[in-house]
Formats: C-alpha cells, structure tokens, sequence
C-alpha cells in the first residue's frame, strides 16, 4: 500500500433515505483517521439527500467523496459502481440507513494488523424506533453472523461456508474484505432483492483467510418502507433466483466437506420453505419455479437433509420445512 493510499474505503449509496442519510455518515465520520476515505453514490435521489452529501462533502472536505448516477439503477449497480471508484485497500460496504457503531473502524484496523486477514466479518446490532423487552430476548443487541470459531485467523473454506451459512447473516455490510476479493465478487445488476446472497459464492473463492471478530460494528436499521418491509411475488421469485446461485455457486465450485455441504443445503431449503409459507396460495407460476429449484437443487429428494434435522435434534425444524413443502405441491 503506497502511503498516499487509503487503508479503508467506506462505501455508502443512497436513494430515499433522507431522515437518516446524515446522521449515517456522521457515524463514520466520528471514527476515520487518516487512512480512510468514505465514497457516497447518489442513485438519483429524488428527495434532498443530494443536498446533505453535498454539504457534508463541503464540511469535512477530502474525506469524502460524491459520486453519482444520472438515473436511479438500483442498490447492485451502486455498489458496484462505488466499488469501482473505491481506492481502499479494503472495502466496507454500509447501506445508508444503517449506522458505524462507535469502535468500529479502530476494531478493524486492529483485527488486520493482527491477523492480515483478507475478510473480516463482524456482528450487527438491530436498531428499532422502539426496542422492548421481546426484541432484547431475541437476541437484537448482539446478532453472530459468523458460526464458529472467533478472533482467529483462518484459512478453511469448509469452515467459512459452514459459518456464515449457519448464522444466516449474508449481508455485505458484515463483511469487510480486502478491494480485490470484493472486485471478483459484482454484484448482479438490475433490480433484485437478496442481491446479497447471489455474491457469496464468489466472495468466498476470492479470500484466503478470515476472521470473525464478535463485536457489533453496525447499527442495522429496521424500518417502514425498506425492500423487506413487504413482500410479493416479485420478491419471493428474487430470492428464489438467488438461493439458486447461491447453492450452485458453493456446490459446484467448492469441494465442500459434509459439515459445509449441508449448511448450505439446510439454508437453501429452510429458506424455499419460508417463502412457501409466505407466499400468495393463487401463484402457480411462482410454487412452479420453486418446485422447479427444489428438483434442482435437491435431484434425489429431501430425505437425507430431513433425517440429519432429526440427527440433530431439529424436530420443529424439520416440521417446518415439511410443511412448506407440502405446501408448494399444493398449488397447482
């Protein structure tokens, strides 16, 4: 790294997020020291964030940059333009609704000095306008997004499936990865939900070392009106399409180990059954693609994955995925 070379870009796009765009960026601009650049892509907002990254950009001067786009081209090819642009030796993607929670940037910077990793995941922090006591128990102060072992370097790719398909946290955010790896890793473009899943695949081929560190850095938001506030059939085929990649992204081009093979596989199934449950009973044409990706993914059936539920303890687990699935044969 030359040393007029920033150690870490922070990447943030943005488009109708003006009630937390500032107070987002402010969260990171607490914590750079020097060595770190903050890029913001303007997706063609069409309410006043222009405006607030155009005043921050003037406040606190060659820390940050603006870019943007002259139409709005969804949260893929923001990131992918952003990534582009990015100058970092590492990347950290952060969706502008969500804040850098204090720590965090410092956390990072030791984690790497001491391991060199060439991904560093870290835990999220849920944020609510009212939090109570039901949200405390489920765990929302502190969410894992790696499952396994913590603050040590590793270099099995067995381990980082099985880990982070566990945890079910597959969001980019959590995942802060030196510039090339991410650079091996676009995400798909056009307007998709769970673009976040496609890339994993990917993501994990590029790096060779990892490591958790158990402390949340990010202050995940949860709102009215983001794309998982409501679901439809567009949604559901989304993320049909994506657990499709996913599956065949990890199967294909990784020699996985049976621990790692079946999280990915419990994770694709568990996640088809929620859908079904989800979805409207009139879709044909969606339980048919989903049934179409069950055949696929599963070409010799369901029984072995439900018989390791049961190996496991997991009888409501696996209640559940039954039923999902009898579900999907049932609309027709």
């Amino acid at each position: 790294m030359s040393p007029s070379q920033p150690w870490l870009s922070v990447l943030v796009p943005f488009y109708r997020v003006e009630p937390y765009l500032r107070e987002c960026v402010e969260s990171i601009l607490g914590q750079v020291d020097g060595g770190v650049e903050i890029v913001l892509l303007d997706d063609a907002s069409p309410d006043n964030c222009p405006e607030i990254a155009r005043d921050l950009r003037k406040r606190h001067g060659e820390t940050i940059r603006l870019l943007g786009h002259d139409r709005n081209r969804g949260i893929s090819a923001a990131r992918n333009t952003l990534l582009a642009d990015a100058r970092g030796e590492y990347v950290w993607f952060l969706d502008s609704d969500d804040l850098m929670l204090p720590g965090a940037i410092a956390g990072l910077k030791a984690a790497i000095a001491r391991t060199g990793a060439d991904l560093v995941l870290c835990d999220f922090r849920v944020l609510r306008e009212r939090s109570t006591l039901k949200h405390r128990m489920r765990g929302e102060l502190h969410r894992a997004t790696y499952a396994g072992r913590s603050s040590v370097l590793e270099t099995d790719r067995n381990a980082l499936v099985a880990g982070l398909l566990a945890a079910r946290q597959l969001h980019p955010w959590s995942k802060v990865a030196r510039r090339e790896a991410w650079g091996r890793a676009p995400f798909p473009v056009g307007r998709r939900l769970a673009e976040d899943v496609a890339v994993v695949p990917t993501l994990v081929r590029g790096v060779r070392s990892f490591v958790h560190v158990p402390e949340a850095w990010v202050g995940y938001r949860q709102r009215p009106g983001s794309a998982l506030a409501t679901l439809d059939g567009d949604k559901f085929r989304d993320v049909n399409l994506s657990l499709r990649e996913l599956h065949e992204g990890l199967t294909r081009s990784q020699s996985l180990n049976a621990r790692a093979r079946f999280a990915v596989d419990y994770f694709c199934v568990r996640t088809l059954s929620s859908v079904a449950h989800k979805m409207p009973r009139d879709d044909v044409a969606l339980a048919a693609q989903m049934r179409e990706t069950l055949g696929r993914l599963f070409p010799a059936g369901l029984p072995s994955l439900l018989e390791e539920c049961r190996r496991r303890g997991w009888w409501l687990r696996g209640w559940r995925i039954r039923r999902g699935i009898e579900r999907l044969e049932h609309i027709a």
